[in-house]
């Protein structure tokens, strides 16, 4: 045979590659590896559910800490107990919390989950407490009736709170606002009202124990707070010595007040230049 007779050999250029696994291997492991996950995330939280939605885990006890002075014991367990919603899992603790200081003489409520099966209240009494008396129904009283103050305040009477029943919590900002004002120049609020013409008044009590002075703050329908804060400062400068004195002061003035003296008529009034400003 001569080499004329022999086939062409040509070079092949598009051999087909073999399959290499290692390039899709890891992609196929991620996928599996991500379902696996989902599924197992997804039994975890239906087997949570049916836990937290069961039978199990549920309440039996709820005990105070502390034992209570003021506060009746019995029915602080009550009220604890018809605030609480699911078991000791997913109870909701800021309910039952906020719901305990609603009642006259609790201060502030920390409650904590005991395992298995209890719930643990600690309360801070307090004997200071305001009082809200609403202008339609002045005699009524519910759970809004009151509010408590913090411990450290020692008040001879309970401030009484007076208004429209829909101004209650403005009522109880402008109270919160002004106290610490009169307290720092020696005076006790006894009484704030809003009338349902929107004018403010505070009746007022010297910390003299000897003299026990009362007299009657008009404030006028604006700037409550502001005005309060002018007088207090104004009192602590020239008005203190004399407070056994006055009977009315009215700020409803653009600066300045009026001062009405015991024992002298409505029009005998002497106006004084306050404080302004910072």
């Amino acid at each position: 045979m001569s080499a004329s007779d022999l086939p062409e050999l040509r070079p092949v250029s598009n051999v087909p590659t073999a399959y290499d696994a290692t390039d899709v291997t890891p992609d196929r492991q991620r996928r599996w590896l991500g379902i696996a996950a989902l599924a197992i995330l997804l039994v975890s939280a239906l087997a949570a559910d049916q836990i937290i939605r069961s039978g199990y885990f549920t309440i039996e006890k709820v005990t105070v800490a502390i034992p209570l002075t003021h506060v009746d014991r019995g029915i602080v367990e009550r009220t604890a107990w018809r605030s609480i919603q699911g078991n000791l899992l997913n109870v909701d603790l800021n309910r039952i919390e906020e719901s305990l200081e609603t009642l006259p003489g609790v201060f502030q409520v920390m409650v904590r989950r005991v395992w298995p099966d209890a719930l643990e209240l600690r309360i801070v009494e307090t004997r200071a407490i305001a009082r809200f008396q609403s202008l339609q129904n002045p005699n009524a009283i519910s759970v809004d009736s009151y509010i408590n103050l913090s411990p450290t305040q020692i008040l001879s009477a309970a401030p009484v709170l007076r208004g429209p029943k829909t101004q209650r919590e403005t009522l109880v900002d402008v109270f919160f606002s002004v106290f610490p004002l009169l307290r720092e120049v020696g005076l006790q609020p006894l009484e704030l009202s809003l009338s349902k013409a929107g004018r403010w008044a505070l009746e007022l009590q010297s910390d003299d124990v000897l003299t026990g002075a009362r007299f009657t703050l008009l404030l006028g329908r604006d700037d409550a707070i502001e005005k309060v804060d002018r007088f207090a400062r104004s009192y602590a400068i020239a008005l203190r010595r004399k407070v056994d004195l006055i009977a009315k002061v009215d700020m409803r003035y653009a600066s300045g007040f009026a001062v009405q003296w015991q024992g002298e008529g409505g029009g005998s009034t002497v106006q004084l230049a306050g404080l302004s400003g910072n």
